[in-house]
């Protein structure tokens, strides 16, 4: 099986949304379930559009199977970034390809975009992210107490980061 990362092409957002309409995905991603296929492709149109200059999107495949995808927005003057993962089809759930691709996007954050920080967003009841982004040795920098209101009640949310300094991967 070879483990594929691409940037995200217009025939992906129908596997994408097949992900987020999903009950277990959309919980942990606190996506609507209900959200409709033409409302969930508009967000997709200024990205193909190339509106936007400070996201990359990419599909993360093994062989021609989408699995997931991720994104980091990026502010250059700053030289910092944000990013989310969604490893949408459950059967590759806990098989360490949330890790390979992170370590494949840290690389591309570091190395091509020349970004210092990298910075993601967990919330409390995600263990599973968190324990994904403990083993990239990923900081905690804070807790935003009770900060979002999902699933019906107040959760909090993590900020975890890393700094190009401190990252082992390739770069």
């Amino acid at each position: 099986m070879k483990f594929i990362i691409r940037e995200v092409i217009k025939s992906d957002v129908p596997t994408f949304h097949k992900f987020a309409t999903d009950r277990e995905v959309a919980y942990f991603n606190n996506t609507d379930m209900m959200e409709s296929f033409e409302s969930f492709h508009k967000r997709y149109e200024p990205y193909f559009l190339g509106q936007i200059d400070n996201l990359k999107i990419f599909t993360i495949c093994i062989d021609e199977m989408i699995i997931g995808k991720m994104d980091i927005i990026y502010d250059l003057k700053n030289r910092s970034g944000e990013f989310n993962i969604v490893i949408g089809n459950k059967n590759f759930w806990g098989r360490g390809y949330g890790l390979k691709a992170l370590h494949v996007l840290f690389r591309y954050a570091f190395n091509n975009l020349g970004l210092n920080r990298l910075s993601c967003k967990v919330y409390a009841f995600n263990n599973r992210m968190m324990n994904l982004l403990r083993k990239l040795k990923m900081h905690v920098d804070g807790v935003l107490r009770e900060a979002e209101y999902v699933h019906g009640r107040f959760t909090d949310v993590y900020i975890f980061s890393i700094l190009r300094k401190e990252y082992e991967g390739d770069v």
